[in-house]
């Protein structure tokens, strides 16, 4: 089987679950033939080069990009393409003529719309706008020319049967899965909170400075490790300037050595307003990391009471409250990481998603119309 992943962006969830699972089936005796489309800095994400033909689809309206794209997937000849962001979806369902099948992940909902979307906290019922709803429209109308739309979650997949009304002939279940590292070493003295993040609005990484804030006041011990960029990061950085405990906190920027940073953290923690099932979560519990989380998306079916802790979305107090339980209990910390590294093995490893997918392409193929 010869398997297309096209990709338009070079960060972020789908860009990392891409290059994982690239790399894992093309690693497999008999595997099938894998490369990936997309933009040539997906190399240093970790795609390797004989794997990537570097692509740019700079917009929707990207002809040239479009023109770019038919023209590779006629030369490649591939039995299944999976796309892998919304962008993507949309050139490979008009790219690919009615011969090949293509499948669809939707990884999450954008801002603008997830008013629709988040069942809890301060976007819940939020208006999408004209841009969030003409966003929608248009993912519903390309879920109908694609194959198979993909949901990691299942509260994404019930999402898409109301919001968008997809097919349920056409919708598959696949959960997320990240590779299993070596679990953490020894802890340095220091209790170090962090988070992997986009810094955007979704991420409510404010709230997290604020929380931590408020408790390292009384624990000089403590620091915050936040990993990431993006628009938030100045917001946050001026709440951590305001507070004497500031000076915990640390901004690393965008990184790509994920497992290395969170190698330095005791506790993993996600914020988010706005999220599907979150990559960085799975490889901080596979990291065997106790993990607090927002109960948003498709978190509470990674995450629960055996193996973390579930926050309510937008509540310092109450993150501020969990954040001191897992400090002040080191015993519950190391139950909570182990359950967690556990969880993950058991049923979001990176093996586990590729043999899935290797049966959505089967299943694809064998219904190509």
């Amino acid at each position: 089987m010869r398997v297309v992943f096209l990709l338009t962006q070079d960060r972020g969830g789908p860009a990392d679950l891409t290059v994982s699972l690239a790399r894992e089936l093309a690693g497999r005796p008999g595997g099938p033939g894998i490369t990936v489309m997309g933009p040539a800095s997906l190399a240093d994400a970790g795609c390797p080069g004989d794997l990537l033909v570097p692509l740019e689809v700079r917009s929707k309206t990207d002809l040239r990009g479009f023109r770019a794209v038919r023209a590779l997937l006629a030369k490649l000849a591939p039995d299944v393409i999976h796309a892998q962001d919304r962008r993507a979806g949309l050139v490979a369902s008009f790219a690919a003529g009615t011969a090949t099948p293509v499948v669809l992940t939707f990884h999450g909902v954008p801002d603008t719309a997830a008013g629709r979307w988040v069942q809890a906290g301060p976007w819940q019922g939020r208006r999408p706008g004209v841009a969030g709803g003409s966003r929608m429209a248009a993912d519903a109308l390309v879920s109908r020319r694609v194959r198979f739309t993909v949901a990691p979650s299942r509260a994404m997949a019930a999402f898409l049967r109301r919001e968008l009304r997809v097919p349920h002939a056409r919708l598959r279940v696949v959960h997320n899965g990240v590779a299993v590292p070596a679990p953490r070493g020894p802890a340095d003295g220091l209790l170090t909170f962090a988070t992997l993040s986009s810094f955007a609005p979704c991420k409510a990484t404010p709230v997290l400075v604020e929380a931590f804030l408020g408790l390292a006041a009384a624990r000089p011990g403590t620091r915050l490790l936040m990993v990431g960029d993006g628009i938030d990061r100045a917001q946050c950085e001026g709440l951590a300037r305001q507070s004497p405990a500031g000076r915990q906190v640390e901004f690393t920027g965008h990184r790509t050595d994920v497992d290395a940073q969170l190698g330095r953290a005791d506790v993993f923690v996600l914020p988010s307003l706005n999220e599907n099932l979150p990559l960085a979560l799975l490889q901080a519990m596979a990291k065997g990391l106790p993990c607090i989380a927002t109960a948003v998306g498709g978190v509470p079916e990674v995450l629960d009471s055996t193996c973390g802790v579930l926050v309510a979305p937008g509540d310092v107090a109450a993150l501020r409250a969990a954040m001191t339980a897992v400090a002040g209990d080191p015993d519950l910390a190391a139950r909570l990481g182990s359950a967690a590294r556990q969880r993950v093995m058991q049923r979001f490893s990176l093996s586990r998603c590729a043999d899935d997918h290797l049966r959505l392409w089967s299943e694809a193929v064998g219904g190509r119309r």
